[in-house]
């Protein structure tokens, strides 16, 4: 049992993510590896970070409560049904520690942070894939973990089928990432539920719809009773002060409008027909701005050559459990810098 622990630990460098243009001297011309809004965060949040710089000389509030609040009143349910915390990655670490040793399933490929903190916290993991949620209606006792629209596919579950499951097993907690259900047409999210199913957790961010990665902000919504036990293990003071002004504003301020969606979309179906034309690239299908490719050169070699030649930087999907090295995501851009990588995989694999 120890060597096995020791095993998976070592394993755990295997997760790594997009957005890594730190890890290059090349200038990067256009990053299709992040999948935040792709038009960049608000102007006014610029500067009201400015503005508010002084606030770092002094501690932020202890659990973020003034923020908590307004997010409550946003999703109209009570503040003691939200968990603040410093992106969603930790809230996925600390719903995984809450139910240490817990068995969790996976529906995969999608984002590796789920295994990830359940590997660390000794749970007894298994995995589904999608078709799994479309086709059972029984789930085992446990976690239930599933990205909504998914990570790395772009794929979106229906919310009646979700709903369907959520009620026919409450021995299984469903812990669902909706971190870009503002990035689809689809109404997928289950935030009118909140309460209503003990079985039921929702993980948000507002590092995708404001385009604040840099910040680090996102929280948990659920029952009183789980999410009050996930947030006994919530370190204090653990989002800054500036990350709490500009979620407050952002809030108040959003950046993704119908129209502008659907704008972002019609750029991302324009790159994948494009993309798809190129022989020997087959482009997976998405109800989002991002989606998954295959071509014949293996990704990290890929990867590789657009930095170096192009200036350009995708995600290498190959690390996504059943993904091939073959796999890379692209996020769309701007007409103009989805052109440059269009013409960039028109030169390489003509």
């Amino acid at each position: 049992m120890k060597m096995q622990g020791l095993m998976q630990m070592s394993n755990l460098g295997q997760f790594t993510h997009g957005n890594d243009a730190y890890r290059y001297t090349n200038e990067i011309k256009a990053d299709f590896s992040t999948n935040t809004w792709y038009l960049g965060p608000h102007p006014k949040v610029i500067q009201l970070l400015q503005a508010e710089i002084d606030c770092v000389a002094n501690y932020p509030q202890l659990h973020g409560e003034s923020l908590t609040e307004q997010l409550a009143d946003n999703w109209h349910v009570s503040s003691d049904q939200i968990v603040l915390c410093n992106g969603t990655a930790e809230a996925i670490y600390l719903i995984a520690q809450a139910y240490q040793k817990a068995s969790s399933r996976i529906v995969t490929p999608t984002f590796s942070e789920y295994e990830h903190a359940c590997q660390i916290f000794e749970h007894h993991i298994s995995y589904c894939g999608a078709g799994f949620i479309a086709e059972s209606m029984n789930t085992p006792e446990g976690l239930m973990w599933l990205c909504n629209p998914n990570n790395p596919t772009g794929q979106v579950f229906g919310r009646d089928v979700l709903l369907s499951i959520i009620k026919q097993n409450p021995q299984t907690l469903f812990v669902i990432d909706e971190a870009y259900a503002d990035f689809c047409m689809e109404e997928v999210t289950l935030s009118a539920y909140i309460g209503k199913y003990k079985n039921l957790l929702i993980l948000k961010s507002m590092t995708k719809n404001y385009c604040l990665p840099g910040l680090r902000l996102g929280y948990v919504m659920g029952h009183q009773s789980v999410v009050q036990k996930i947030a006994l293990y919530r370190p204090p003071w653990s989002v800054n002060s500036l990350a709490l002004k500009a979620g407050e504003f952002s809030l108040k301020n959003p950046l993704i409008s119908e129209d502008s969606l659907l704008q972002y979309l019609s750029l991302s179906r324009e790159l994948m027909l494009e993309l798809n034309t190129i022989d020997q690239v087959e482009v997976q299908g998405s109800s989002t701005g991002f989606f998954l490719l295959k071509t014949p050169m293996k990704a990290a070699e890929l990867k590789h050559l657009l930095v170096e030649k192009y200036g350009l930087l995708i995600r290498d999907a190959s690390n996504f459990r059943t993904l091939s090295e073959y796999h890379i995501r692209v996020a769309s851009l701007t007409r103009a810098s989805n052109a440059l990588l269009v013409n960039a995989f028109n030169e390489i694999f003509a």
